[in-house]
């Protein structure tokens, strides 16, 4: 067994992973990844020595975390890097045993917790002055659902599970009666959920990925623009550029102080076209899919979140170079495939640049091939899993359309 530091990747078959692997592998550091899945991107990379397949975070949670904290106690891992919304959340919920064993950056689980159901997200917002969609808690409110329904004055409105992943539970509502149909139905899902007014197409969305210290000094911040996605009406960004938005910036920092934040968050922003106010959506308290962003202008996360945990003195870095894109080209070609020829041919950047300098792939490499290999066997392995396949192709948003 080598001696050199060797740090833990969960969730390899995420594409927020590869960035971290690559961070450590490059400093010098062994890598050790882990996944749910056998065939994935992180596992081909060349930069990973050791692979473990464990209990899937999201279908077996307590599995794996007997799993993690059992590996954890028998290989001496200097630091564990938290990637994935399940796998994030998972660790957060036994961080104390964790700690004995290697070191994590991450936030207490109640502030965890709190950043990652969408209620508290809200709630938190309109404490720190943040702004967001109007929104209703119907939970909160004497009068139940019907006191919040008498504070809305236009639609529709949207209903949304204060857990939920992606638009799983969301619903689109044109009127009180829909609402009283389909709130009940709702929360009998997917549990406790709220009302928020729908922000209209027309203004960008973007996100935040940032870096605080224990008193939330702000260590490193970049905003990006999701100017494609898939599917195109609203899904995953495939393509990103880094914007120049510091007024965004300064709204995320302003919620990590309201939590008392430690570590890395990233945040989802929109801006409003009716007021042209930068609206903060939701917080994902984990590595976003598009994180290699921030890599790929120069802004090395994961290496400053190590120098954190070994209480070595981290650089900020306070800017960053502005509209480089970030591209994942398997999404993009399925956005190519669906959009109209107006779409496809005067779209901003044009599609069909390949090779620009400004332009880093979430998953090519041209030294490092193993990645997008191990990303095609993992979605052909996805052949023989329906639901793996239909969540792959967003055959289904999760949400619904009520009749206008």
């Amino acid at each position: 067994m080598s001696t050199r530091p060797t740090v833990f990747v969960m969730e390899a078959q995420g594409k927020a992973a590869l960035p971290v692997i690559e961070s450590m592998g490059r400093a010098g550091i062994r890598v050790a990844a882990g996944s749910e899945r056998r065939y994935n991107s992180g596992f081909y990379s060349r930069y990973t020595r050791e692979r473990f397949v464990y209990p899937s975070p999201r279908h077996r949670p307590d599995d794996f975390k007997a799993w993690l904290v059992r590996f954890l106690s028998r290989r001496k891992i200097e630091m564990l890097f938290a990637v994935g919304h399940y796998g994030a959340l998972a660790v957060s919920e036994i961080q104390d045993e964790i700690r004995r064993h290697t070191r994590l950056i991450l936030p207490d689980a109640a502030t965890f917790r709190a950043a990652y159901d969408k209620i508290p997200t809200m709630k938190t917002a309109l404490a720190a002055g943040v702004p967001i969609p109007d929104s209703w808690f119907p939970a909160d409110d004497p009068d139940g659902l019907e006191g919040s329904l008498r504070h809305i004055t236009r639609w529709p409105v949207l209903i949304k599970p204060s857990i939920g992943v992606g638009a799983r539970g969301i619903t689109w509502c044109h009127d009180a009666d829909s609402v009283r149909k389909l709130y009940p139905e709702i929360v009998a899902a997917h549990g406790e959920s709220y009302l928020q007014d729908f922000v209209p197409p027309g203004g960008m969305q973007y996100k935040v990925d940032m870096l605080v210290d224990d008193r939330q000094t702000r260590l490193a911040g970049i905003v990006y623009g999701k100017t494609r996605m898939y599917p195109p009406e609203g899904g995953s960004s495939v393509l990103n550029f880094s914007a120049d938005r510091p007024d965004i910036l300064d709204l995320a920092h302003r919620m990590l102080v309201q939590y008392k934040w430690t570590g890395f968050c990233d945040f989802d922003f929109v801006d409003d076209p009716r007021d042209h106010v930068a609206k903060l959506m939701e917080i994902n308290p984990r590595f976003p899919e598009c994180f290699n962003i921030g890599p790929s202008v120069g802004i090395d996360f994961p290496m400053m979140m190590l120098k954190m945990g070994r209480g070595e003195i981290v650089e900020p870095v306070l800017n960053y170079p502005k509209n480089r894109f970030l591209r994942f080209l398997p999404g993009d070609l399925m956005w190519f495939l669906r959009v109209s020829n107006d779409q496809r041919f005067g779209t901003w950047p044009s599609w069909f640049r390949f090779l620009a300098d400004d332009t880093a792939y979430q998953l090519i490499r041209a030294k490092d091939p193993g990645p997008i290999m191990g990303y095609f066997l993992e979605n052909l392995s996805a052949l023989f899993d329906p639901r793996l396949l239909a969540e792959r192709l967003r055959l289904s948003s999760g949400s619904k359309k009520t009749p206008r």
